[in-house]
């Protein structure tokens, strides 16, 4: 069990080496938001290297399986919404979308480099129909096949994750005993 907390801005290191940004559109139609809570390099000459990874978890920090995620790019497939879409993807409507694993995470190679300093070509988003989700951009490889690991967290209208709810049973219990 993890208690992530949403990221509003991307570190330093990741904005300046591959000029990624973070873009949060929450829909009010959306039954929820998938929030980007974590990223961080690869490690070159690892089993991570040339990869995006993402990592997709619920209000608990429990992995997710089978949540379509998007890799956009300019030569991706076209993709047409269906009408029970709640939100509005980021344009152009190309990605390959593939779903998590049961570990709840997915992964793209990336065959080309990004040069340090200049944006790389992938965009990411999950693209489930009634959850809105963050969109990042600028994602790649660098040229010492440093690539990135992100980590969305599921935040359902209504759910009050584990944590908070034993901290909020703890109090009461506290207060009780207290008094």
């Amino acid at each position: 069990m993890m208690n992530y907390a949403p990221l509003n801005v991307l570190p330093t290191d990741i904005q300046q080496d591959w000029m990624a940004g973070l873009q949060r559109q929450v829909s009010q139609q959306a039954q929820g938001h998938f929030y980007l809570v974590n990223i961080r390099r690869t490690k070159p000459k690892s089993f991570e290297e040339q990869r995006v990874i993402v990592l997709v978890v619920d209000e608990n920090g429990f992995p997710i399986p089978n949540v379509p995620v998007a890799f956009s790019y300019s030569t991706a497939d076209q993709y047409v919404l269906t009408p029970d879409f709640l939100w509005t993807p980021p344009s152009p409507p190309r990605a390959f979308i593939v779903p998590t694993a049961g570990s709840g995470q997915i992964d793209q190679i990336q065959g080309s480099g990004v040069k340090q300093g200049q944006p790389g070509g992938i965009t990411v988003y999950l693209f489930e129909p009634e959850y809105s989700s963050d969109v990042v951009t600028g994602l790649g490889m660098l040229a010492d096949h440093t690539g990135l690991h992100l980590t969305f967290q599921l935040r359902r209208n209504g759910v009050t994750p584990l944590m908070d709810r034993i901290a909020s049973l703890e109090a009461r219990v506290a207060a009780l005993e207290a008094g």
